[in-house]
């Protein structure tokens, strides 16, 4: 068991009850705090700068807050019921907590306040998909802090059962396996996915897959299998092979291109973003 730092985003949709019970579950096992960031983007947040200077109908101005203050109000009891739950604290300084963070001035100033530290950050599953909240800018802050994020599709904690790990060599994954480590230790076992057609595999270079599972080792994680995918749409092959292995959950690298108004990764991790079933996703740019 190792702490570590946990940003939870919450943006006011249905899912943020399985993101809030994945990190607080993430808490109580490693007696860590998580943070929880209110990403709800109000009028005032989004809408302000577009409508600089000229009138706005103020039922719109009105409606927009009274959905802020609803969204507020909603995760401020989430975050209450998830510390009842998993018998954590609420207060900075209780040790294995759930904290709502200070409001910023906007959301956006209030993720860019705890995102440097976090060591992981922990969304729904849509938030983080296709045209979520996290498209455009949002997404934009995550890539560029190369922050390793997590993606709950549900509820269900993936400690005790299988995980996998999607491996090219690339910094991207690298950086996605090194935030994953307390999650692996957790993991009944974990399978290494790789499309050999792709890489060089020769003793020594990057990609080699014995290289990763001795790093891994070398850390506490065992693995006990080398899956080889292939096929023209990279993102569903892995997906296939890590449902094949029965994992709870899938480490990879981000390897689309940062351009705002894009969706949070592209690449063959958007696949995996949009699909509506599959794994926990751990994934870093």
């Amino acid at each position: 068991m190792s702490a570590f730092s946990i940003l939870a985003i919450a943006s006011g949709r249905p899912d943020d009850a399985a993101a809030l019970a994945i990190a607080a579950d993430f808490a109580k096992r490693h007696a860590s705090a998580v943070t929880v960031v209110n990403a709800y983007e109000s009028l005032t947040s989004v809408m302000a700068p577009m409508y600089a200077g000229a009138a706005v109908d103020r039922a719109a101005w009105r409606t927009l807050s009274e959905g802020g203050e609803a969204a507020r109000q909603s995760i401020d009891a989430e975050v209450r019921r998830q510390a009842e739950r998993f018998g954590l604290g609420t207060e900075p300084g209780d040790g294995a907590a759930i904290v709502v963070a200070p409001p910023g001035a906007t959301a956006w100033d209030g993720l860019m306040r705890e995102l440097p530290l976090a060591d992981i950050v922990v969304v729904g599953h849509s938030t983080a998909s296709i045209g979520g909240s996290f498209a455009g800018p949002f997404g934009e802050a995550l890539m560029e802090a190369k922050a390793a994020v997590f993606v709950a599709r549900n509820d269900a904690p993936p400690a005790g059962r299988p995980a996998a790990v999607a491996w090219d060599g690339s910094l991207q994954a690298a950086r996605a396996v090194r935030a994953a480590i307390p999650l692996l230790k957790d993991a009944s076992r974990v399978a290494i996915l790789q499309d050999p057609d792709e890489l060089m595999l020769s003793p020594g270079a990057q990609g080699d897959p014995a290289r990763l599972a001795r790093y891994l080792q070398a850390h506490g994680v065992a693995t006990d299998a080398m899956v080889k995918v292939g096929g023209r749409n990279v993102g569903q092959a892995l997906l296939k092979a890590a449902a094949d292995v029965g994992a709870a959950m899938l480490v990879a690298g981000a390897y689309g291109h940062s351009r705002l108004g894009e969706a949070l990764f592209g690449g063959a991790t958007r696949t995996m973003l949009g699909a509506e079933t599959g794994p926990h996703l751990i994934v870093s740019h």
